[in-house]
């Protein structure tokens, strides 16, 4: 298992170098340069050199103990948290397809007989450059439709196609249906009240009638227009029946009333509810961008956070935790004491502080997950302290002394792997903890900007917009959701790795 991880690690951050190095953006390994160039970098040649150092001084696969594998079967007995771990890895499975899933780019432009892949290249293709007119980023979605219409070739998006963040749909459109005499929005069980408007079938573009509605019926002006643009009638309702009406002469009235129009359709402005016509599988938030991208997008910010959080906060604690056992005395009681000291400080000031300083618009997941890490690594070092204290005083670690073993070696070869096989029982209450204070940080207004995807902006948007449940309720089910299955998974492990079920008193 060492020798696939260290390799699977020198792959990933060979692609990821490959990737920038050739202007490509591949799906997942792009996410190390997502917080900066520098960071990228840095990261990728981290992972190939961790990756040459593990397959040089790890054994090649980790040697479990008998107690350690008992307590894996079981784990895999409990199913509510066995199934809830299959669902997550599957979900982190989705996520790492990244923009092949979500995104406002196409996968594939076949166009002219020439083709295109613009969502796994980092060049930003122009509208003249699939021959229309333009020099700003050419929209796919239109794109596609245009291509079909014209037989020139066809675009394939993403499931999704539309970017988690700074991509708005500002306006739709909702045709009414008429159920007994009455026009309804579709799915409404109330009358539509408001403006609706007709346009010419083969001028999809211009007005044919523009009328009032109350209670399903018109009421009120309503005005019919020419093909030229101009007025051709004028007329008035009151309770659905028409009681005036004046035609101006710029259309024919026979012909006017023969022209093969569309249905009444209602102009949409966000935020909009679930359009599928438009690949709003859950509608949009009060600025246009899609509320399933954006949860999408969340996830995706999340799993990084995740990621970056484990290993700074666990590499800290358990060293520093595990060296305050070993060494105890006045190491031990110093790090105590700066342990306390971290403790005291207010959380949510700091980080009001650094915000103050760096700004929101500046702050980035690394700053903030910095913060996060300076509090979070304290608690694991008391459980790593008391173990490390235990376990210096067993046999194996005197035999392994009387042998010349090194500090180091007892250390790494013997102490920790039997502590850490414990701490995985932290890992999914961990992982709950920072998504959770990722979300509360958002949502009080400390937390990354709106250009990052984030559940906290999503439900501060649907608590300020009642009205548009379906913003604050499809983000709220997606977090519980994920939260859930970490919890059943965090149960299962503690109820797996219970020392009590595998331990005999004599």
């Amino acid at each position: 298992m060492n020798r696939k991880l260290s390799i699977t690690a020198i792959l990933l951050g060979a692609l990821a170098i490959l990737g920038q190095a050739a202007n490509l953006t591949l799906p997942t390994v792009s996410w190390l340069f997502s917080s900066g160039a520098a960071f990228g970098w840095a990261a990728s040649s981290l992972l190939i050199i961790g990756g040459v150092l593990g397959l040089i001084f790890l054994p090649p696969e980790i040697r479990w103990t008998p107690v350690t594998l008992q307590r894996f079967r079981r784990f895999r007995s409990i199913q509510r948290g066995w199934w809830s771990f299959r669902i997550l890895l599957a979900l982190v499975g989705v996520a790492m397809l990244d923009q092949m899933i979500v995104g406002k780019r196409a996968l594939m432009v076949r166009c002219d007989g020439k083709t295109y892949f613009p969502a796994f290249v980092t060049k930003r293709y122009q509208a003249k450059d699939f021959g229309l007119e333009g020099e700003q980023e050419v929209n796919y979605r239109e794109l596609k439709q245009k291509l079909a219409d014209a037989k020139r070739g066809f675009a394939l998006l993403p499931l999704i196609p539309w970017d988690p963040v700074l991509d708005s749909d500002t306006a739709q459109s909702m045709t009414l249906e008429q159920r007994d005499g009455k026009w309804f929005l579709p799915g409404e069980s109330e009358p539509f009240s408001g403006r609706a408007k007709r346009f010419y079938a083969d001028a999809p573009a211009q007005k044919h009638t523009d009328t009032r509605f109350r209670k399903g019926v018109p009421d009120g002006e309503s005005l019919g227009y020419a093909k030229s643009g101009g007025l051709a009638v004028s007329a008035f309702y009151k309770a659905g029946v028409k009681e005036r009406e004046k035609w101006t002469g710029e259309m024919p009235q026979e012909e006017f009333e023969k022209a093969a129009a569309t249905g009444y359709q209602v102009a949409l402005y966000p935020p909009i509810p679930p359009l599928w016509k438009a690949w709003h599988y859950l509608g949009t938030d009060s600025r246009g961008w899609d509320v399933a991208a954006q949860i999408f997008g969340s996830w995706q910010l999340n799993l990084k956070a995740i990621v970056l959080y484990l290993l700074f906060t666990y590499s800290l604690g358990i060293t520093i935790g595990a060296l305050m056992g070993f060494f105890g005395g006045i190491f031990d009681l110093g790090m105590q004491r700066i342990i306390e000291i971290v403790e005291e400080l207010p959380f949510l000031y700091i980080v009001m502080i650094v915000v103050s300083i760096v700004s929101v618009a500046e702050m980035n997941l690394v700053i903030l997950l910095g913060v996060i890490c300076l509090f979070s690594w304290t608690g694991l070092t008391y459980s790593l302290r008391a173990m490390a204290y235990k376990e210096k005083e067993r046999d194996y670690v005197s035999a392994a002394r009387l042998q010349g073993a090194s500090t180091w070696r007892i250390l790494t070869r013997y102490l920790l792997p039997n502590m850490l096989a414990t701490l995985v029982t932290y890992i999914p209450f961990s992982v709950a903890g920072i998504i959770s204070s990722l979300t509360a940080l958002a949502f009080l207004g400390f937390g990354l900007p709106e250009t990052y995807p984030q559940w906290g902006w999503l439900f501060d948007d649907g608590t300020n917009h009642l009205g548009a449940l379906w913003i604050s309720v499809s983000m709220f089910t997606a977090m519980v959701f994920i939260l859930l299955l970490v919890t059943f998974v965090g149960e299962a492990l503690r109820e797996a790795f219970d020392p009590k079920k595998f331990t005999t008193y004599q």
